[in-house]
């Protein structure tokens, strides 16, 4: 006989909670991927200040109080989920709020710092499902997959919005550039993947969802997006096995050696904005990194953020105080470049802007104890620590680039505080299934009915 799991045996679900959870899923990969307000309006200026519009307060702050609905039923299970949290992450949510009191926009710093108490709500309240990766992937899946079907009718119908021209004719579709239309498909073609591990999915439909998939991520032209895609799919297909002495030692041999490449070629395109060519990859390591390079204007603005941290490295300015656009306190930044950048390019460099060296170390230990957590969930659950292990490579990674870790309600800082809670939900909940006494009593009967 199986025995349930223990939050479905104490805490039973009701079905307009998994509804709601459902719900939760498919809205947040919504407000978080398509344009602020749903608005397609490029030409305005809305979309630097649309974060603390009205209809981003009502969209997220309905969320918000869904989780807190739901987590109200459930609080004995919240209070187990809530002490065993990643400390470092109640640290980081800790100063956040704290630094409110030397920011010089005290109101922003905790009305920001307040957002990401709302995610971890809402993440606290998904783990409530009796299989809530099961939950996440089957409810994501068809949300993007209707997010490339969305686009792939404005790249066609409605080039003037779908298709960016001034990036050579990349696609967008219906989000708001192309790299997060190239975010989406990769997404994609890992959660379907990962589907297929938990479940049974037709060849063939798994083969034209991939395949579709590929096709829009290619048209957006995102090449971040193409290398995460491939190093993803690497990383969960040689985490979710368990011994390398196997039939299966040879592929995660061979998907060993492409991450390590993968990476490489992603630190040289971060580097110098561009593939290497041929003669550059039989070079010597010291030759493909010796060049000089711009990066793209990225150093224009790093140099420029430098001298803003430089007079409070420590402490920080204050969460959230700093990229806020025209008239704020980064206009000497657009002032010097001509155009309006809304972060620096590199998530490390704005935490050590907004939280100072101590809010980057709390961050750092944050993930390290992640890594500590996801080695622990891979004695029980080794698919769903292969697959939070990808997403962990993809922050980690794309940070270096793209501001996105403990940022806002950008989709890749939502779903990896998801991923946070997620990973000590499961780990707790599956120590707790098997120190159960249904459980003990099941493995003793085991025992005997072989023996």
């Amino acid at each position: 006989m199986t025995i349930p799991p223990v939050s479905e045996q104490f805490n039973p679900m009701q079905d307009y909670e998994i509804l709601l959870m459902r719900a939760m899923v498919v809205l947040f990969a919504v407000f978080s991927l398509l344009p602020y307000g749903i608005s397609w309006d490029y030409a305005g200026t809305s979309a630097l200040t649309m974060e603390g519009s009205l209809t981003t307060k009502l969209e997220w702050g309905s969320l918000f109080l869904v989780a807190l609905f739901v987590l109200s039923k459930h609080l004995p299970e919240v209070v187990k989920d809530l002490r065993a949290l990643n400390p470092f992450l109640v640290l980081v949510l800790i100063w956040c709020v704290l630094s409110s009191i030397w920011s010089p926009l005290p109101a922003v710093t905790f009305k920001r710092a307040i957002q990401l108490y709302g995610i971890v709500l809402i993440g606290l309240s998904i783990q409530l499902a009796p299989r809530p990766l099961h939950l996440i992937v089957n409810c994501l899946i068809y949300t993007l997959m209707s997010m490339l079907a969305l686009s792939l009718v404005m790249a066609v119908a409605v080039p003037s919005i779908g298709i960016d021209y001034e990036l050579g004719g990349a696609w967008r579709g219906a989000l708001s550039q192309k790299n997060e239309l190239g975010q989406v498909a990769a997404m994609s073609i890992l959660l379907w993947q990962v589907k297929a591990c938990l479940e049974k999915v037709d060849f063939k439909l798994l083969l034209f969802v991939i395949l579709f998939s590929f096709f829009m991520l290619v048209m957006s032209k995102s090449s971040t997006s193409m290398i995460i895609t491939l190093s993803t799919s690497a990383i969960f297909h040689l985490l979710r096995k368990r011994r390398l002495s196997s039939d299966y030692s040879i592929t995660r041999v061979l998907l060993s050696l492409l991450c390590v490449c993968l990476v490489a070629v992603y630190i040289f395109y971060m580097q110098e904005s561009r593939f290497p060519t041929w003669p550059e990859i039989s070079a010597p390591i010291a030759g493909i990194f010796g060049k000089g390079s711009d990066l793209t204007g990225r150093t224009d603005i790093w140099d420029l953020v430098w001298l803003e941290i430089e007079r409070h490295w420590v402490l920080g300015l204050g969460y959230g105080a700093f990229w806020l656009g025209p008239d704020s306190l980064s206009q000497f930044v657009i002032d010097a470049l001509n155009w309006i950048p809304l972060q620096s390019h590199n998530g490390y460099l704005d935490i050590l802007n907004e939280q100072g060296l101590t809010g980057l170390a709390l961050c750092i230990l944050t993930l390290l104890v992640q890594i500590r957590m996801l080695v622990l969930l891979s004695h029980k659950d080794r698919t769903q620590a292969a697959f939070w292990s990808a997403m962990l490579l993809v922050v980690v990674v794309t940070n270096f680039t793209e501001s996105s870790l403990f940022r806002g309600f950008g989709f890749q800082n939502v779903f990896f505080i998801f991923a946070l809670v997620a990973v000590t939900s499961a780990t707790r909940r599956l120590n707790q299934e098997k120190d159960s006494p249904d459980s003990e009593s099941e493995s003793a009967s085991n025992q005997a009915s072989v023996s």
